[in-house]
C-alpha cells in the first residue's frame, strides 16, 4: 500500500512551489492539517488514487491553513487557485505542441483508458462511451474532489480543480474540448469530449 507521508505529497503536487515560499511555523501547520485529512480519508488512500490526493489533500489543507492564519474563506481559495494555476502555465504550451498532430485524439483513445485504470480508485465513477473515429469521449459520474470538498462545506473548491482542464485543452489546436456540464460547477457528470479538428 501507498504511504500517504505529507512532505511527499506536497512535492508531488501542484502546491509544491507555494508551500516552499511558507514559514517554517506555516509549513508545521500545513503537515499537521495534512495529517488530520489523510486519517479522515483514509477509504480514498489507495494506491490509485494518490496522484489526485495530493494535490487534493494539500490544496484543502492549504485552504484550511490559510482560513486559520487569518484570511477569509474567500481569500484562501483564491490563494490556492492562483498557486496551482501559476504551477500548471508552463504546461499548457507543451500541450499544445502535442496536440498539434493529427494523431493527438487517436492517442487519447487509446491510452487514456489505460492511464485511468492506474490512477483513478476508490470514489470514482468512470465511464468510456463508443465513439467514431477522430473523437474521444469520457463522462465521469462521481468524483472524489467534490466528495471530499463537500465533506468539509467547500464544494465550490471542486470548480477550482475542473477549470485545470479548461486550462489545459480549450485551445487546443488540432482538438476542440467540448462539454456540457461538470461537477464542480454543478452538473450531474463531466462528459469531456475531445474532437479532431
Amino acid at each position: 500500500m501507498k504511504k500517504y507521508i505529507p512532505k511527499e505529497m506536497i512535492s508531488k503536487s501542484r502546491f509544491k512551489d507555494y508551500y516552499a515560499k511558507w514559514s517554517s511555523d506555516e509549513q508545521k501547520l500545513l503537515l499537521e492539517i495534512m495529517e488530520r485529512l489523510i486519517r479522515e480519508n483514509s477509504e480514498y488512500a489507495d494506491n490509485k488514487n494518490y496522484g489526485h490526493m495530493c494535490n487534493l489533500i494539500t490544496s484543502l489543507a492549504m485552504e484550511t491553513a490559510l482560513e486559520e492564519m487569518g484570511k477569509t474563506r474567500s481569500e484562501a481559495q483564491d490563494a490556492v487557485a492562483q498557486a496551482m494555476y501559476s504551477f500548471i502555465q508552463p504546461k499548457i504550451a507543451p500541450m499544445q505542441k502535442l496536440a498539434g498532430n493529427s494523431w493527438f485524439v487517436g492517442m487519447l483513445k487509446l491510452t487514456m483508458p489505460i492511464k485511468y485504470s492506474h490512477t483513478v480508485g476508490y470514489g470514482w465513477d468512470v465511464e468510456y462511451p463508443k465513439c467514431g473515429s477522430g473523437v474521444y469521449s469520457i463522462v465521469i459520474h462521481k468524483c472524489i474532489y467534490q466528495q471530499i470538498f463537500s465533506k468539509y462545506s467547500m464544494p465550490e473548491m471542486t470548480a477550482i480543480f475542473c477549470k485545470v482542464d479548461d486550462i489545459m485543452y480549450s485551445d487546443l489546436p488540432r482538438a476542440e474540448f467540448i462539454y456540457s456540464e461538470q461537477i464542480g460547477r454543478g452538473g450531474s457528470m463531466c462528459d469531456y469530449t475531445f474532437k479532431k479538428r
